[in-house]
């Protein structure tokens, strides 16, 4: 078996960093394809018809590429968030298992000890 370490508040830090980039990446991609249109129509006239549909299909083909790309930055934080807490929340019951296993054993090594103490004392008093 393989030693693990794992440095929880390394993995919020992860954590927190991507959801400062999903934010991030969200407001810059947040814009008004309508109001672009507009105000792009008067400059091309009817002759750009042709090239603002096509611009507009390629803006909001980046609009979803983006926002895709938010959401898995987004997705990774939560998932890094969750695993820290899973990590923490195993070690700290696995710990309190092997505390209370431990406690036993003290117990019943107190116990193995009076029994040999009180069998010594029959077998010395008996000589």
């Amino acid at each position: 078996m393989s030693d693990v370490f794992v440095v929880t508040d390394g993995i919020r830090n992860y954590s927190a960093t991507a959801a400062q980039a999903a934010e991030q990446i969200s407001s810059a991609a947040a814009l008004d394809l309508g109001t672009n249109l507009a105000a792009l129509a008067p400059v091309f006239g009817p002759i750009g018809a042709d090239f603002l549909a096509s611009f507009a299909a390629a803006q909001a083909n980046h609009a979803k590429s983006v926002a895709e790309l938010a959401t898995h930055y987004a997705q990774t934080a939560l998932a890094a968030h969750t695993t820290a807490e899973s990590y923490d929340s195993v070690d700290g019951s696995t710990g309190a298992a092997l505390g209370t296993v431990g406690e036993g054993i003290r117990a019943a090594l107190g116990t193995v000890g009076e029994v040999i103490g009180t069998v010594g004392e029959g077998i010395g008093g008996q000589a």
